[in-house]
């Protein structure tokens, strides 16, 4: 502050040439206070470093996440006060305390203030709770700092971007008929469709047996014909479609939704996810819906690893709350992007009026579909589609999405 420099000095000149000792102290103090503040307000932020550890990047409805937040001071002049704001999305909690209102829209504040003697490192221990699926970012940090006075020294907004996804909690499948496969097909031991990839080595040769299964090199060291011996193929590629729109009508454009159906279809999904892969076949996901992309349409390609439970978890983690396209439009699309043959299983809790001609058109290109009808009026959707000629099954989280201990599928 210039002009209070200009005043101490001033002060102290007029009292000594006045004689006046007073005058020369007060000119003093106006001086040093002049310094303390300059030397707070441009040293105050340098050599002060900010972290913030997240245990992880991921977590599943109801969990919580480990945040370390760690300040230090690497030199020599101590700070009296020091306030750090971090900026995260508005509907993340936290279990310690409440964050606090932010100026910005769509955010809130990790207020925390720190006083730090010189090279000290401090850390302090958050959870975030995972209470509702979703993207959830932090986005900068602002540290201030005060002079010895308590006076607002400096100020400083640092870009430090962080994400973590909280996926859907998912349930195990149990259905009302013992003898029913995943999708409501009857279990075989044996099957029409053979996986090349599943080999399971040779049997005798059998009259009928094609010239492509003889397995030539064992025949010759073998001295008699043989062919090769695959494991059935228990299901064929299945691609979850998921209806994101919970409100009847045509406007899915509308940012309107029902929170309690569209959890209970993240919930769902997941849960048929992991049963599909958990029963040995290849399973996709498909959904019109906004992802953290550009991209209006969600697809997972079907896959059976040891990852594609995790994946399919993040993408339902990450879809947005309402539609970014028909529900049709997106079935219409699957034809272009599945494999012919492949299952298709679609999940709603609309009525299938709107869309029904879409999975019409889908069987009779050779794609097995087969529907879902989640919701209060599951029971009267799920007749339509039957009587349209498409097997159909209920599906029930009872209680809620939330107690659910597991999703009941009846035919």
């Amino acid at each position: 502050m210039p002009g209070w420099g200009v005043l101490g000095a001033a002060l102290i000149v007029v009292g000594a040439l006045a004689g006046v000792p007073g005058l020369v102290f007060v000119g003093l103090l106006v001086l040093a206070t002049t310094w303390l503040r300059t030397l707070w307000s441009r040293r105050g932020l340098q050599e002060v470093s900010y972290e913030r550890h997240l245990a992880t990047d991921r977590a599943v409805w109801g969990d919580e996440i480990g945040l370390d937040v760690t300040v230090w001071n690497r030199k020599l002049l101590p700070l009296a006060w020091l306030r750090t704001d971090d900026f995260v999305s508005e509907e993340a909690e936290l279990r310690e305390r409440p964050l606090a209102h932010s100026e910005r829209p769509g955010q809130r504040v990790l207020a925390n203030t720190w006083t730090l003697a010189w090279f000290e490192r401090v850390t302090r221990h958050f959870h975030l709770r995972a209470t509702r699926r979703g993207v959830y970012r932090f986005n900068a940090v602002r540290l201030q700092v005060a002079d010895i006075f308590a006076r607002d020294a400096a100020s400083v907004e640092r870009p430090y971007p962080a994400t973590f996804v909280v996926r859907p909690r998912s349930v195990p499948v149990r259905r009302t008929a013992a003898d029913r496969a995943p999708l409501g097909s009857r279990k075989a031991r044996h099957s029409l469709f053979h996986d090349p990839a599943l080999f399971a080595g040779v049997r005798p040769y059998e009259p009928g047996d094609p010239p492509r299964r003889l397995h030539w090199k064992a025949t010759a060291r073998l001295g008699r014909p043989v062919s090769k011996r695959f494991d059935p193929s228990r299901e064929r590629e299945i691609i979850l479609a998921l209806d994101v729109q919970t409100v009847p009508g045509p406007n899915y454009w509308l940012m309107v939704y029902d929170d309690k159906l569209l959890e209970s279809l993240c919930v769902a999904a997941a849960s048929l996810a992991r049963s599909i892969l958990g029963d040995g076949a290849a399973c996709g996901l498909a959904a019109a819906a906004y992802a953290g992309t550009v991209q209006r349409m969600v697809y997972v390609p079907p896959g059976g690893g040891a990852g594609q439970l995790a994946l399919i978890a993040d993408h339902l983690g990450r879809l947005s709350r309402f539609a970014s396209a028909p529900y049709e439009s997106l079935l219409t699309s699957l034809a272009h992007r599945v494999a012919p043959g492949s299952t298709i299983l679609t999940l709603s809790a609309r009525d299938p009026a709107p869309y029904l001609p879409a999975m019409r058109r889908l069987a009779r290109s050779g794609y097995p579909v087969r529907h879902v009808a989640l919701g209060p009026e599951a029971l009267g959707f799920a007749r339509r589609v039957r009587a349209a000629g498409i097997p159909a099954e209920i599906a029930e989280l009872n209680p809620d999405w939330k107690t659910a201990n597991a999703l009941v599928i009846a035919g």
